[in-house]
Protein backbone atom coordinates (compact mmCIF):
# COMPACT_ATOMS: atom_id res chain seq x y z
CA UNK A 1 0.00 0.00 0.00
CA UNK A 2 1.75 3.30 -1.51
CA UNK A 3 0.12 6.59 -1.08
CA UNK A 4 2.85 7.63 -3.22
CA UNK A 5 2.47 5.76 -5.74
CA UNK A 6 -0.60 6.15 -8.36
CA UNK A 7 -0.40 3.15 -10.17
CA UNK A 8 -0.95 -0.68 -8.95
CA UNK A 9 1.33 -3.30 -10.33
CA UNK A 10 1.31 -6.94 -9.15
CA UNK A 11 4.53 -9.41 -9.92
CA UNK A 12 4.27 -11.77 -13.27
CA UNK A 13 2.97 -14.83 -11.26
CA UNK A 14 0.08 -13.18 -9.95
CA UNK A 15 -1.31 -11.43 -13.30
CA UNK A 16 -0.17 -14.17 -16.14
CA UNK A 17 -3.90 -14.11 -17.34
CA UNK A 18 -3.93 -10.84 -19.14
CA UNK A 19 -4.18 -11.72 -22.78
CA UNK A 20 -3.76 -8.79 -25.57
CA UNK A 21 -6.07 -7.40 -27.61
CA UNK A 22 -6.42 -9.10 -30.83
CA UNK A 23 -3.56 -8.92 -33.77
CA UNK A 24 -0.99 -7.93 -30.45
CA UNK A 25 1.45 -9.95 -29.55
CA UNK A 26 0.44 -12.47 -26.42
CA UNK A 27 1.72 -11.95 -22.86
CA UNK A 28 4.45 -14.02 -21.52
CA UNK A 29 2.51 -17.55 -20.18
CA UNK A 30 -0.60 -16.80 -20.66
CA UNK A 31 -3.72 -17.91 -18.81
CA UNK A 32 -7.15 -17.53 -19.55
CA UNK A 33 -9.20 -14.29 -17.95
CA UNK A 34 -12.49 -12.61 -19.75
CA UNK A 35 -11.79 -9.69 -17.73
CA UNK A 36 -7.69 -8.82 -18.46
CA UNK A 37 -6.85 -7.14 -21.52
CA UNK A 38 -3.30 -5.11 -22.00
CA UNK A 39 -3.64 -1.77 -23.48
CA UNK A 40 -2.55 -1.53 -26.78
CA UNK A 41 -0.57 2.02 -28.66
CA UNK A 42 0.76 3.69 -31.21
CA UNK A 43 2.54 6.32 -29.53
CA UNK A 44 3.42 7.48 -26.01
CA UNK A 45 1.17 9.95 -25.71
CA UNK A 46 -1.73 7.31 -26.15
CA UNK A 47 -0.30 5.63 -22.73
CA UNK A 48 0.10 8.68 -20.99
CA UNK A 49 -3.20 8.91 -20.50
CA UNK A 50 -3.09 6.42 -17.36
CA UNK A 51 0.18 6.76 -15.78
CA UNK A 52 2.95 9.41 -16.61
CA UNK A 53 5.87 6.86 -16.28
CA UNK A 54 5.05 4.99 -19.32
CA UNK A 55 5.80 4.13 -22.82
CA UNK A 56 5.30 2.73 -26.49
CA UNK A 57 6.76 -0.56 -26.98
CA UNK A 58 7.52 -0.58 -30.67
CA UNK A 59 7.77 -4.32 -30.04
CA UNK A 60 4.50 -5.74 -28.96
CA UNK A 61 2.85 -2.11 -29.03
CA UNK A 62 1.53 -2.05 -25.78
CA UNK A 63 1.66 0.29 -23.32
CA UNK A 64 4.54 -0.08 -20.50
CA UNK A 65 5.61 1.02 -17.56
CA UNK A 66 8.78 1.68 -15.44
CA UNK A 67 8.87 3.28 -12.08
CA UNK A 68 12.01 3.82 -9.96
CA UNK A 69 11.76 3.73 -6.40
CA UNK A 70 13.78 5.96 -4.12
CA UNK A 71 15.46 2.99 -2.29
CA UNK A 72 16.84 2.24 -5.80
CA UNK A 73 14.17 -0.60 -6.30
CA UNK A 74 12.27 -0.46 -9.44
CA UNK A 75 9.73 -2.67 -11.13
CA UNK A 76 8.72 -2.98 -14.88
CA UNK A 77 5.81 -4.43 -16.96
CA UNK A 78 2.90 -3.39 -18.93
CA UNK A 79 -0.14 -1.74 -18.32
CA UNK A 80 -3.23 -3.52 -18.89
CA UNK A 81 -6.77 -3.33 -17.03
CA UNK A 82 -8.91 -6.20 -14.98
CA UNK A 83 -12.04 -6.53 -13.04
CA UNK A 84 -10.85 -6.12 -9.36
CA UNK A 85 -12.79 -7.30 -6.52
CA UNK A 86 -12.89 -6.35 -2.96
CA UNK A 87 -14.62 -7.28 0.35
CA UNK A 88 -16.76 -5.00 1.89
CA UNK A 89 -17.04 -4.33 5.81
CA UNK A 90 -21.12 -5.98 5.28
CA UNK A 91 -19.27 -9.28 4.22
CA UNK A 92 -20.19 -9.09 0.55
CA UNK A 93 -18.18 -7.60 -2.64
CA UNK A 94 -17.26 -5.14 -4.34
CA UNK A 95 -16.08 -4.83 -8.01
CA UNK A 96 -14.28 -2.32 -10.12
CA UNK A 97 -14.42 -3.48 -14.20
CA UNK A 98 -11.80 -2.19 -16.06
CA UNK A 99 -9.05 -1.20 -13.53
CA UNK A 100 -5.84 0.45 -14.90
CA UNK A 101 -3.26 -1.60 -13.21
CA UNK A 102 0.42 -3.06 -13.92
CA UNK A 103 1.18 -6.52 -14.60
CA UNK A 104 4.77 -7.01 -14.10
CA UNK A 105 7.68 -8.43 -16.30
CA UNK A 106 10.71 -7.62 -14.21
CA UNK A 107 11.61 -5.91 -11.04
CA UNK A 108 14.39 -5.81 -8.41
CA UNK A 109 15.63 -4.53 -4.99
CA UNK A 110 12.94 -4.32 -2.24
CA UNK A 111 9.82 -5.11 -3.84
CA UNK A 112 10.71 -8.42 -4.28
CA UNK A 113 9.57 -8.89 -1.22
CA UNK A 114 6.37 -8.41 -2.21
CA UNK A 115 3.19 -9.34 -4.45
CA UNK A 116 2.92 -5.92 -5.64
CA UNK A 117 1.74 -2.30 -4.43
CA UNK A 118 -1.42 -0.78 -3.83
CA UNK A 119 -1.15 2.28 -5.63
CA UNK A 120 -3.50 4.85 -3.53
CA UNK A 121 -1.96 8.41 -5.40
CA UNK A 122 -4.73 10.06 -7.02
CA UNK A 123 -3.26 10.59 -10.44
CA UNK A 124 -6.33 10.84 -12.55
CA UNK A 125 -9.74 9.53 -13.48
CA UNK A 126 -8.37 6.20 -14.21
CA UNK A 127 -6.78 6.03 -10.69
CA UNK A 128 -8.06 3.33 -7.70
CA UNK A 129 -8.74 6.03 -5.77
CA UNK A 130 -10.80 7.69 -8.33
CA UNK A 131 -12.64 4.69 -9.18
CA UNK A 132 -13.95 4.07 -5.51
CA UNK A 133 -15.07 7.61 -4.75
CA UNK A 134 -11.83 9.67 -3.95
CA UNK A 135 -12.46 9.06 -0.37
CA UNK A 136 -10.24 6.51 1.39
CA UNK A 137 -8.96 5.64 4.90
CA UNK A 138 -6.02 3.62 6.44
CA UNK A 139 -5.21 2.10 10.15
CA UNK A 140 -1.58 0.78 10.61
CA UNK A 141 -0.70 -0.46 14.11
CA UNK A 142 2.67 -2.00 15.43
CA UNK A 143 4.45 -2.44 11.84
CA UNK A 144 7.20 -4.41 14.21
CA UNK A 145 4.69 -6.59 15.13
CA UNK A 146 4.43 -9.83 12.70
CA UNK A 147 0.85 -10.64 14.57
CA UNK A 148 -1.04 -7.74 14.97
CA UNK A 149 -3.50 -8.11 13.20
CA UNK A 150 -5.81 -5.03 12.63
CA UNK A 151 -4.30 -2.73 10.48
CA UNK A 152 -6.83 -1.43 7.80
CA UNK A 153 -7.54 0.06 4.62
CA UNK A 154 -11.25 1.12 4.03
CA UNK A 155 -12.12 2.15 -0.03
CA UNK A 156 -15.16 4.57 -0.72
CA UNK A 157 -18.01 5.56 1.26
CA UNK A 158 -17.03 3.56 4.43
CA UNK A 159 -13.88 5.63 4.78
CA UNK A 160 -13.18 6.12 8.34
CA UNK A 161 -13.39 9.68 8.24
CA UNK A 162 -12.91 10.95 11.96
CA UNK A 163 -10.36 13.36 13.74
CA UNK A 164 -9.28 17.02 13.51
CA UNK A 165 -8.52 17.53 9.40
CA UNK A 166 -6.34 20.09 7.86
CA UNK A 167 -5.61 20.95 4.45
CA UNK A 168 -4.72 18.75 1.26
CA UNK A 169 -2.83 19.29 -1.91
CA UNK A 170 -1.67 17.08 -4.52
CA UNK A 171 1.62 17.61 -6.18
CA UNK A 172 3.68 15.45 -8.07
CA UNK A 173 1.42 12.42 -7.65
CA UNK A 174 1.65 12.93 -3.86
CA UNK A 175 -0.26 14.20 -1.25
CA UNK A 176 1.01 16.97 0.71
CA UNK A 177 0.20 19.08 4.00
CA UNK A 178 1.52 22.15 5.74
CA UNK A 179 3.45 22.28 9.20
CA UNK A 180 3.14 25.19 11.25
CA UNK A 181 5.63 24.19 13.95
CA UNK A 182 7.01 20.91 15.93
CA UNK A 183 7.35 20.61 19.28
CA UNK A 184 8.79 18.30 21.80
CA UNK A 185 7.10 18.13 25.12
CA UNK A 186 5.86 21.69 25.72
CA UNK A 187 9.07 23.30 23.65
CA UNK A 188 8.14 24.01 20.29
CA UNK A 189 11.33 24.68 17.93
CA UNK A 190 12.64 26.94 15.83
CA UNK A 191 12.90 26.21 12.39
CA UNK A 192 11.97 27.92 8.88
CA UNK A 193 8.40 27.15 8.18
CA UNK A 194 8.35 28.05 4.67
CA UNK A 195 9.75 25.06 4.06
CA UNK A 196 6.81 23.04 4.95
CA UNK A 197 3.91 25.15 3.38
CA UNK A 198 2.27 22.42 1.59
CA UNK A 199 5.62 20.73 1.51
CA UNK A 200 5.33 17.56 3.41
CA UNK A 201 4.45 14.14 2.14
CA UNK A 202 2.15 11.64 3.68
CA UNK A 203 3.70 8.55 2.25
CA UNK A 204 2.99 5.04 3.30
CA UNK A 205 5.47 4.05 1.18
CA UNK A 206 8.42 5.00 3.28
CA UNK A 207 9.86 3.78 6.12
CA UNK A 208 11.22 6.84 7.78
CA UNK A 209 10.22 10.66 8.55
CA UNK A 210 12.55 12.87 5.86
CA UNK A 211 12.60 16.69 7.64
CA UNK A 212 14.82 20.04 6.27
CA UNK A 213 18.28 20.40 7.57
CA UNK A 214 16.49 23.82 9.47
CA UNK A 215 13.79 21.62 11.14
CA UNK A 216 16.24 18.26 11.51
CA UNK A 217 18.57 19.64 13.05
CA UNK A 218 16.78 21.55 15.30
CA UNK A 219 14.97 18.37 16.13
CA UNK A 220 18.32 16.88 16.18
CA UNK A 221 19.34 18.98 18.67
CA UNK A 222 16.86 18.71 21.25
CA UNK A 223 16.94 15.12 21.14
CA UNK A 224 20.70 14.77 21.84
CA UNK A 225 20.18 17.11 24.59
CA UNK A 226 17.25 15.61 26.58
CA UNK A 227 19.30 12.09 26.15
CA UNK A 228 22.91 13.14 27.08
CA UNK A 229 23.17 12.34 31.03
CA UNK A 230 21.09 9.43 30.53
CA UNK A 231 22.08 7.13 27.14
CA UNK A 232 25.03 5.91 25.46
CA UNK A 233 25.71 7.51 22.05
CA UNK A 234 26.64 4.95 19.20
CA UNK A 235 28.28 5.83 16.00
CA UNK A 236 26.32 3.27 13.25
CA UNK A 237 28.19 2.97 9.95
CA UNK A 238 25.56 4.47 7.17
CA UNK A 239 23.97 6.69 9.89
CA UNK A 240 26.50 8.78 10.73
CA UNK A 241 24.25 11.98 11.40
CA UNK A 242 21.75 10.43 13.57
CA UNK A 243 21.94 10.24 17.37
CA UNK A 244 21.84 6.92 18.00
CA UNK A 245 22.26 4.83 21.16
CA UNK A 246 22.91 1.61 22.43
CA UNK A 247 20.07 0.20 24.94
CA UNK A 248 16.85 -1.18 24.73
CA UNK A 249 14.39 1.64 23.00
CA UNK A 250 11.38 0.44 24.93
CA UNK A 251 12.99 0.35 28.22
CA UNK A 252 15.55 2.87 28.23
CA UNK A 253 13.40 5.28 26.66
CA UNK A 254 10.51 5.17 28.66
CA UNK A 255 9.12 9.18 29.69
CA UNK A 256 10.75 10.56 26.30
CA UNK A 257 8.39 13.68 25.67
CA UNK A 258 5.85 13.00 22.81
CA UNK A 259 7.31 14.76 19.61
CA UNK A 260 4.01 16.49 17.70
CA UNK A 261 4.03 17.76 14.82
CA UNK A 262 1.57 20.61 14.14
CA UNK A 263 -0.65 20.85 10.88
CA UNK A 264 -2.68 24.11 9.27
CA UNK A 265 -6.06 23.91 11.00
CA UNK A 266 -4.92 23.16 14.92
CA UNK A 267 -4.71 19.63 13.53
CA UNK A 268 -1.90 17.36 15.52
CA UNK A 269 0.05 14.08 14.73
CA UNK A 270 1.83 12.75 18.13
CA UNK A 271 4.83 10.22 17.59
CA UNK A 272 5.44 7.93 20.31
CA UNK A 273 8.79 6.45 20.47
CA UNK A 274 8.30 4.04 18.20
CA UNK A 275 6.89 6.77 15.44
CA UNK A 276 10.44 8.71 16.57
CA UNK A 277 13.14 5.99 16.95
CA UNK A 278 13.73 2.91 15.41
CA UNK A 279 15.91 -0.45 15.98
CA UNK A 280 19.05 -1.08 14.48
CA UNK A 281 19.87 -3.94 16.26
CA UNK A 282 18.63 -5.57 18.63
CA UNK A 283 20.68 -3.34 21.08
CA UNK A 284 21.37 0.01 19.33
CA UNK A 285 18.70 2.48 18.35
CA UNK A 286 18.72 5.80 16.17
CA UNK A 287 16.62 8.59 15.30
CA UNK A 288 13.73 7.61 12.74
CA UNK A 289 14.15 11.41 11.08
CA UNK A 290 16.41 11.89 8.91
CA UNK A 291 17.72 15.16 6.61
CA UNK A 292 15.97 15.48 3.12
CA UNK A 293 18.24 14.68 0.30
CA UNK A 294 16.19 17.01 -1.53
CA UNK A 295 13.74 19.82 -0.80
CA UNK A 296 10.55 17.56 -0.18
CA UNK A 297 9.74 16.49 3.66
CA UNK A 298 7.95 13.38 4.34
CA UNK A 299 6.22 11.60 7.36
CA UNK A 300 7.31 8.20 6.80
CA UNK A 301 4.99 4.84 8.01
CA UNK A 302 6.68 4.98 11.55
CA UNK A 303 5.04 8.17 12.31
CA UNK A 304 1.86 7.18 11.20
CA UNK A 305 2.01 3.80 13.72
CA UNK A 306 -1.36 3.93 15.82
CA UNK A 307 -3.20 6.62 13.87
CA UNK A 308 -6.25 6.13 11.30
CA UNK A 309 -5.41 8.69 8.69
CA UNK A 310 -8.97 9.42 6.49
CA UNK A 311 -8.68 11.05 3.16
CA UNK A 312 -11.24 13.00 1.72
CA UNK A 313 -10.00 14.32 -2.05
CA UNK A 314 -13.69 15.92 -2.74
CA UNK A 315 -13.51 17.82 0.11
CA UNK A 316 -9.24 17.89 -0.34
CA UNK A 317 -9.23 17.26 3.71
CA UNK A 318 -6.96 14.72 5.54
CA UNK A 319 -7.94 13.81 9.03
CA UNK A 320 -5.87 12.26 11.83
CA UNK A 321 -7.38 10.28 14.59
CA UNK A 322 -4.70 8.85 17.09
CA UNK A 323 -6.09 5.62 17.77
CA UNK A 324 -5.67 1.35 18.25
CA UNK A 325 -6.95 -0.41 15.29
CA UNK A 326 -7.91 -2.88 17.10
CA UNK A 327 -10.76 -0.06 18.37
CA UNK A 328 -12.16 0.40 14.81
CA UNK A 329 -12.91 -3.64 15.09
CA UNK A 330 -15.93 -2.81 16.99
Amino acid sequence: MDTGSPLTWLHPHLCTGCNPPANRAPLDDPKSSSTCTSLSCDFKYQCQQYFDDTDCSQESFRCTYNIVYMDGSYARGIIATEKFTFDTSDGGISAIPDLVFGCGTESHGMVLRLNGILGLSNLNGHSLVSRVGKKFSYCIGNISDPYYMYNQLVLGEGAVLDGDSTGLDIRNDQYVVSIQGISVGEKKLEFNKQEFHYNIVIDSGSTLTSLQRSAFEALKDEVVNILADAMQPEIIEGFEELPCYRGDMVRDLKGFPRVTLHFDGETELSLNVEGMFHRIRSDVFCMAVVVSEDETNIIGVLAQQYCNIGFDLNEMKVRFWKIDCELLED
